[in-house]
């Protein structure tokens, strides 16, 4: 910003009755622990400056917001992943494991160590600590697993038939590994000379060898570097992705590195301000601009960092390794040295082989492996026979940075949505199948979408679908897969809509907002089921090999949780500019704070910081209507909140009225649409689920919202009842999606129990049907009369089905 521009942006402050600083003080002023940018250079001697993850973390750690939400231990879930910190990888893998805990911010507990704990059964205990870690079900509660090492005595309480006479007193004996949580510590102990393992099974005694004793009873590699400082995990995500620096995003391709804290709930992570930028460059691709990041995962996993935490407020060591990365097929192909679809083993994760089934998963590529292949390459004589092995192997010799990262670069590379299945399969079956249909049944698609009931749709798909589907983007695909089913099945034939029905079923699977590890076999199925399909009915998207990586998309789920939490889609529209002015914003807002500290700043009004935040509670209710400066009316004769009858009435005055059992008369205002418990505004008409739900009504129709006098909302809802078999169970339509019939019980609840705003398709059959409608278009400014197809649903038909295809 230049100097005159920000004389004037000095000016409106003063105006607005605030103190600012000189402009010596701004110029002068430096950020705490700020670290410029570094200059580097690219393997072709190609300069680019580089922001480095050391500076992001310790920024990071030191904003109060962001360091109380991080999560520092990993998260145990026995029912569903929401998180990424719920996958498998970051709970099972000893890279990630959390190094120590701090009993009361005194005691300083690691791994390994041996210490006192009380036993629920034996009182103070010794034991060694496993584990450190949270579980999904207790919140934030810390819990220790302990391998319990009992003295004689204690052993002939737990196991009173066992027979001693042959240990010496030294020797502890390991019975049993317990969960306690972290405040039942007492003290840390020295390690045991002598242990032996008690075997359940046999009832006997094992020995450990002397290099397993060694090992069991080491020290934790982190505690002599802590040197008393608390040490805190904190495992990263990288995102590399290539961004146009044109308008018509077509030329000047910038490539750029971005870094994420894995620690931090998906809907931070979401927020621009948490994506941060580390370096770009039109000249270079993101594999050229790898080493500096790559010497500093070295570093961070290896040594770590010393940094200021404002959550202990105290300066704590940072172990910070890679978890993942997030990139689109080519450029993880791009970064892991692998050729992408042109090789002969065209599939990244597995050795899939394209002259084989493409439902068949082989073996899993691992790092070591891809190294031995690399040796192989380099060992050619001729040009000619290393791109044969190239070819045969999917791999180039090239050299590659990230793949001298600690632990296996391979797996941190999970399946990416956006472009393997919006910008795969949904795209190449909607071209396949448009180009079939004739222009009338295309004009009955275009009417359909205009009758369809958008609610509970995030976004509409822009633009016309049956002429410029070759166009969309990611957002486009991603509503069209959540309505493709009742719009276009009737013009399908069988196989395309088995292939369809299947394609859903994935979709769904993939966008889920959760992941129940309990069905990860039945959901692996489903994406089997869904390669079976489209080879036996639709063999020409089988020559895109996106379709293979279906097989795949359930083991990515096991290892960090929903899609939700690792897909490029919450990260690719964060383009150079967007970050590097976020970082700017960044920098502003630091700098401010910092200045009202010395107290400038101090009167600004609370209107302008927006600190009224009211209208988004959940519950308020939003949009009042009114005609000609009065209050409407309501149309409700009678309905039913909590079990107790109210009747509405409507009066010649400008309110309605209600009148509780003959009580006392209260104004009514109406509004047209309430903020649900998700944090979205529903309008009325809109479907919702309640939650909890209204006696057999889990599910209904916003009709209207009103606020009393006492500033009490309630909503009035249209019930749906669910259909079901003579046995109880739900019945369900062709595209496995549940019934339910609207029912002409009308009741109003409290706007607190909106959960969310959902999609309801109306079942049509052959009650609804097309209409010729003509419409006045101007056209050089006269009123040119046109005929246009319009659907026409048949509301007398009350038969619904519930659009379980709507994830978003």
């Amino acid at each position: 910003m230049g100097k005159s521009n920000l004389s004037f942006v000095w000016f409106v402050m003063r105006m607005a009755g605030l103190r600012v600083p000189s402009f010596t003080k701004v110029k002068n002023f430096k950020m705490p622990d700020f670290v410029s940018p570094t200059r580097c250079l690219s393997p072709q001697g190609l300069p680019f400056y580089y922001r480095s993850i050391s500076s992001v973390i310790s920024q990071c750690l030191g904003t109060p917001k962001l360091a109380s939400s991080l999560i520092r231990f990993p998260v145990e879930s026995t029912t569903t992943y929401t998180e990424i910190y719920h996958g498998k990888r970051w709970n099972s893998e000893p890279r990630f494991a959390a190094p120590m805990v701090s009993i009361a911010g005194v005691l300083h507990v690691f791994v390994k160590d041996c210490v006192t704990f009380l036993h629920p059964q034996l009182g103070p205990t010794r034991g060694i600590i496993d584990k450190i870690y949270h579980r999904k079900d207790l919140g934030t509660e810390v819990l220790v697993k302990v391998d319990t090492l009992l003295d004689a005595n204690q052993f002939k309480f737990m196991v009173p038939n066992s027979c001693l006479f042959y240990l010496p007193d030294s020797t502890l004996i390991l019975y049993e590994q317990i969960t306690v949580v972290s405040s039942a510590i007492v003290c840390v102990q020295e390690k045991p000379l002598d242990v032996v393992r008690w075997n359940r099974v046999t009832d006997s005694f094992q020995r450990f060898s002397p290099d397993e004793c060694a090992s069991y009873l080491a020290t934790h590699p982190l505690k002599a570097k802590a040197a008393g400082r608390k040490v805190v995990m904190l495992p990263l995500i990288l995102f590399a992705d290539d961004t146009s620096g044109n308008k018509s995003k077509k030329w000047h391709k910038f490539e750029s590195w971005y870094l994420l804290l894995a620690g931090l709930p998906r809907h931070m992570n979401a927020k621009v301000e948490n994506i941060h930028f580390l370096c770009s460059s039109d000249s270079m691709s993101a594999l050229d601009m790898a080493n500096p990041i790559a010497d500093e995962l070295i570093l961070l996993e290896g040594s770590g960092l010393e940094v200021y935490d404002a959550l202990h407020n105290e300066h704590v060591l940072v172990i910070a390794p890679i978890l993942l990365f997030i990139a689109d097929n080519p450029m993880a192909s791009l970064l892991l040295n692998h050729l992408g679809g042109s090789a002969i083993k065209y599939c990244r994760i597995c050795m899939a082989d394209r002259d084989e089934s493409p439902d068949i998963i082989s073996a899993i590529r691992t790092l070591q492996d891809s190294l031995q292949q690399m040796v192989v390459i380099s060992s050619q004589r001729t040009q000619q026979l290393k791109d044969q092995h190239r070819t045969l192997y999917g791999v180039r010799e090239d050299s590659n940075p990230l793949l001298h990262i600690p632990g296996d670069a391979y797996r941190c590379f999970p399946l990416e949505l956006l472009h393997t299945l919006l910008l795969g399969p949904v795209k190449y079956f909607l071209i396949e199948v448009m180009a079939t249909f004739s222009k009338a049944q295309k004009e009955e698609i275009l009417a359909r979408m205009k009758a369809f009931n958008f609610s509970g749709f995030h976004v509409k798909v822009h633009g016309n679908v049956c002429y410029h589907h070759k166009s969309f983007v990611g957002r486009d695909y991603k509503a069209w897969s959540q309505m493709a089913l009742f719009i276009i099945s009737p013009y399908l034939t069988e196989g395309q809509q088995k292939v369809l029905l299947a394609l859903s079923k994935v979709f769904r699977i993939a966008y889920c907002d959760f992941f129940d590890p309990a069905e990860a076999d039945t959901l692996h199925q489903i994406c089997v089921g869904f390669v079976h399909t489209v080879r036996d009915f639709m063999p020409s998207l089988l020559r895109k090999q996106k379709v293979h990586y279906f097989l795949h998309l359930v083991e990515s789920m096991q290892d960090y949780g929903p899609t939700s939490a690792f897909s490029a889609e919450r990260y690719i529209c964060t383009s150079v500019c967007v970050c590097l002015y976020t970082d700017a914003v960044k920098v502003l807002k630091t700098f401010t704070i910092h200045m009202k500290y010395k107290g400038f700043f101090n009167s600004i009004p609370s209107k302008l910081l927006n600190a009224d935040r009211e209208i988004y509670k959940p519950g308020t209710a939003r949009m009042a209507t009114s005609y000609n400066g009065k209050l409407n009316l309501l149309k409700v004769h009678a309905t039913i909140i909590d079990g107790t009858i109210l009747e509405l009435q409507q009066l010649e005055t400008p309110y309605s009225v209600i009148t509780h059992l003959g009580s006392m008369d209260d104004n009514v205002q109406e509004y047209r649409a309430v903020v649900s418990n998700c944090s979205e505004l529903v309008h009325s008409g809109d479907y919702v689920e309640l939650h909890p739900p209204f006696c057999e009504f889990k599910y209904g129709q916003l009709l209207t919202t009103i606020q009393l006098k006492s500033g009490r909302t309630l909503c009035l809802v249209q019930g749906f009842l669910a259909l079901q078999l003579p046995n109880g169970q739900p019945l369900f339509n062709d595209f496995e999606c549940p019934l339910f019939t609207l029912s002409r019980t009308l009741f109003t609840v409290d706007s607190t129990r909106i959960q969310k705003a959902v999609s309801m398709v109306h079942e049509c059959g052959n009650h609804c049907k097309f209409e010729k409608s003509v419409v006045l278009n101007t056209v050089e400014r006269e009123q040119v009369a046109d005929t246009k197809l319009v659907f026409l649903h048949d509301w007398t038909q009350l038969l619904y089905c519930l659009n379980v295809y709507c994830v978003l």
